[in-house]
């Protein structure tokens, strides 16, 4: 039996190429890898602007935190002289019910004085 001419069929079946698909087959995670980093790369600093585009985002949000906070107080401010106007007409109602319908509160006495005239 001849055992060269079965080593030489042996030795072509595992033999990778030498040509560029062999680089391909050699280093097929690397490529892929350096294809996913770019596209990234790409992506991020050329589509979307990356670190521009987020400190001008920053600067809006601080913005509006801002202007939400003076909103915030201006509010706090309205509702307190609303209260306060609304105490101030509650006050005349009540005199109003006094003078024209004698209503009282619980708890207060009411006395009446009547004059008569004379005959």
């Amino acid at each position: 039996m001849k055992i060269k001419p079965h080593l030489r069929q042996t030795q072509r079946r595992y033999q990778k190429p030498n040509s560029l698909f062999g680089f391909f087959y050699r280093y097929w995670i690397s490529i892929i890898l350096m294809v996913v980093l770019v596209s990234l790369f790409r992506q991020n600093f050329i589509s979307n602007n990356f670190p521009f585009d987020v400190y001008n985002k920053q600067s809006t949000l601080d913005q509006q935190i801002s202007q939400n906070q003076q909103l915030s107080l201006e509010n706090q401010q309205l509702r307190l002289e609303l209260a306060a106007k609304s105490d101030q007409k509650l006050e005349i109602l009540e005199s109003i019910a006094r003078q024209k319908f004698g209503l009282i509160k619980s708890g207060e006495r009411y006395y009446q004085i009547s004059t008569s005239t004379p005959e």
